[in-house]
């Protein structure tokens, strides 16, 4: 089925838009690493590979401005000692950035933002009366008459990457040959016998192929040898073989297509060191790094992450029939205890789940991204702020192939750049001051990530001053966020809560980078939309530490359901360490927060539902206490009664029917009850910004408000008993 050429050209200007990323993304890489390496011709040809890549994708979408800029800028690289000028590095940060603009200015339609210094820079490249062209710029030259297809760009990438060498052949016919269409299918029977033929000019029916033909064929054979098989007496004239891509040089074939699979072959060979400022040049490699086969194109399906999405919900549907099917199941079990349809209907169930269960794990599969995809846009931020601040910086990358749900990744990406901003900013000290405390100069921000059960922690640290926990109380009390005596008692991390309260910076002065107190508290309320957690180390002089707790996936998990006031609610299972049994009687008060000792433990209750009456039975009454781990901390939270474990499809909640962050989601039973899967870091959050200022007999403390437990009910209407 065809398509209209406009849309056509929509389908391909959205692939470009996507696959443009990947370019500007391997052009800052290398323009990093030629900052590190000054002069080194290996990257100064990667970054004119990138430019040239998408000065040919641009072109073919019709952007024009892009792809003239692109080409002003490949052509400049290619000038004889460009890679020895100094400049070349920022010149290509200044590119990547502008091409960026320019980028998002077609695709938004807004205006094109201005060249003309990036330009001048491009220009100076090229200027001197003795520049010459490099032979990449000749090899250029030769192909320039001749447009390759995008089949015969990618053979000749591969027959490159394969060891063969692609040469260009010319070869006239003689004038006074007799049969010219014989003439042609003898010389390509000639230069078929030295290596695969990958393209030929001109068409056999065009009335150019009586006079001459041009081939590009892929062999290992020398120039001498192919140009002596060609000439053929009383039929060949003339021969010329001309090297286009040697098998050694890693070089693109003119007008390559974007190949997003080579260019993460390329970006996945960059060192997880990267330096963000300048630093002394490294010495060259004793030889080149093998060139990396790219994947088949053929074998990479994009495909739009909301067609996943749709794939995902269906799965979740079926997982709430599998548990109709399991309710069903069981009624008719008490119903006919001896039939022997049960255990049949148990085998086609035990089956049925089997096969769910693969499915949703394939699926999950699909939506996993290696965090290196976040992790990589950070060493350009890092460097830039870095020069910002006056601040000598390291960053250091590890777990980049630790995977996470796409949606998680991109959800967090603005908070990590937080913080990975205020490490630099805020973290590491000038380098007078390391140096008075006996530190190196340059200090080091870490990233990393790894698997934790079913959990995928992010970390970000740095080895700068760290956190003074005595100047952020003194800060929470000048703004009245907590009494003097209040502060007194508060153990030091809940003092560290305080960073994540809206304005709260200790800065003494507003920068570009920090200041403001806006950011942290960003970071904390989009990670309790995500149901994930944070938690601070700081030691001060040596450094601080935040590490983010994130769920493998926001789709589907595994609950315990449990009473509280005749309501039914939810909470992640792998959030519960154990069930534990008391009584009212055992439950103690400390400055009016409810407290339980458990195995010479004191554990901080969270009540839901209303506090007991006070009368003599109530003290007597037995309590279920779920210890549950939010960040680093354990809680207890109290329920009336057990419902047993579930596998729930979360479904989101209309925000303007259900306006609150103490319940992340709803979902649907087999019996077609409603349950609300309650969103624990902010429960905990709601509790501690509600701290009493009054004693009394009855804690209130850890209760939530009428009005709270009001929306809590709204919506569980369906989970009544």
């Amino acid at each position: 089925m065809s398509h209209p050429p406009d849309e056509r050209g929509a389908e391909m200007r959205e692939l470009f838009y996507e696959t443009s990323q990947e370019l500007l993304q391997a052009l800052n890489d290398e323009a990093l690493k030629l900052e590190k390496s000054p002069g080194d011709e290996e990257i100064v040809r990667g970054i004119r590979r990138a430019a040239h890549t998408l000065k040919g994708d641009s072109a073919a979408c019709g952007f024009r401005e892009l792809s003239e800029l692109a080409h002003r800028f490949e052509d400049a690289l290619s000038v004889d000692g460009a890679a020895a000028n100094p400049a070349v590095a920022e010149i290509a940060f200044q590119a990547a950035d502008v091409f960026a603009e320019m980028i998002a200015a077609y695709r938004g339609g807004s205006k094109m933002p201005l060249t003309t210094n990036l330009s001048k820079k491009i220009k100076a490249l090229t200027a001197g009366p003795t520049a010459k062209k490099s032979r990449t710029r000749k090899a250029k030259s030769i192909a320039k008459s001749v447009e390759w297809t995008e089949y015969e760009k990618l053979a000749m990438t591969r027959a490159q990457a394969s060891g063969q060498d692609v040469l260009h052949v010319l070869v006239k016919i003689d004038q006074h040959c007799a049969m010219p269409i014989a003439a042609r299918q003898l010389v390509q029977n000639a230069v078929s016998t030295m290596g695969p033929v990958i393209a030929v000019r001109p068409e056999t029916n065009s009335p150019a192929a009586a006079r001459q033909l041009e081939f590009v064929v892929a062999s290992v054979q020398t120039a001498e040898q192919i140009s002596a098989k060609c000439k053929i007496p009383t039929i060949v004239e003339e021969v010329t073989v001309e090297m286009l891509f040697p098998a050694s040089a890693p070089a693109a074939p003119p007008s390559a297509p974007s190949a997003p699979a080579m260019e993460e072959a390329k970006v996945s060979e960059t060192p997880s060191v990267v330096e963000a400022v300048p630093a002394t040049a490294l010495p060259p490699p004793p030889q080149a790094e093998p060139v990396i086969v790219p994947a088949p194109m053929e074998n990479i399906l994009r495909v739009d992450a909301g067609r996943i999405d749709n794939v995902l919900n269906l799965v979740g549907e079926l997982i709430i029939g599998k548990s109709m099917l399991q309710q069903a199941l069981s009624e008719f079990a008490k119903r006919f205890p001896r039939e022997g349809l049960r255990s049949k209907f148990s085998d086609a169930m035990a089956f049925q789940a089997r096969v769910l269960n693969d499915l949703q794990r394939s699926v999950m599969k699909i939506r996993m991204v290696p965090v290196e995809q976040l992790f990589r846009r950070f060493p350009r931020m890092v460097r830039d702020v870095a020069r910002q601040c006056g601040r000598d910086v390291e960053l250091v990358l590890s777990g980049q192939d630790t995977d996470l749900d796409k949606g998680i990744l991109d959800a967090i990406a603005e908070p990590l750049t937080h913080m990975v901003r205020n490490a630099v900013g805020h973290g590491i000290e000038p380098v007078e001051e390391r140096s008075q405390h006996g530190k190196p100069p340059r200090g080091t921000v870490r990233l990393n990530a790894y698997h934790q059960g079913n959990h995928v922690i992010v970390e970000v640290s740095d080895d700068g001053r760290g956190m003074d926990v005595q100047k952020i109380r003194a800060k929470a009390i000048e703004l009245g966020l907590v009494s003097s005596e209040e502060a007194g008692r508060l153990s030091d991390p809940e003092v560290m809560d305080f960073i994540f309260r809206p304005g709260f910076s200790t800065a003494e002065q507003v920068t570009e980078v920090s200041g403001r107190g806006v950011g942290m508290d960003v970071v904390q309320s989009v990670l309790h939309r995500l149901k994930a957690t944070i938690s601070v180390e700081t030691h001060p002089g040596r450094g601080t530490t935040f590490r983010l707790k994130l769920p493998l996936t926001l789709a589907i998990i595994k609950a315990l359901l449990f009473w509280v006031e005749r309501r039914l609610y939810a909470i992640p299972l792998n959030a519960v360490l154990e069930i534990a049994r008391t009584t009212e009687a055992e439950v103690h008060q400390v400055d009016n927060y409810e407290v339980l000792q458990l195995r010479n433990q004191v554990l901080p209750l969270l009540r839901l539902g209303r506090p007991p009456a006070a009368e003599a039975d109530s003290a007597h009454s037995k309590l279920f206490v779920l210890v549950i781990t939010v960040g680093e901390r354990k809680y207890g939270l109290i329920v009336d009664a057990l419902d047993g474990e579930e596998e729930l499809v979360i479904k989101a909640l209309d925000d303007q029917t259900f306006s609150t962050d103490l319940v992340s989601g709803a979902s649907i039973l087999g019996d077609g009850r409603v349950v609300l899967i309650l969103n624990l870091p902010a429960v905990v959050e709601h509790v501690a910004r509600s701290r009493p200022q009054t004693s009394g007999n009855v804690s209130s403390g850890l209760l939530l408000s009428s009005t709270d437990r009001l929306r809590l009910a709204m919506g569980a209407q369906g989970g009544q008993a």
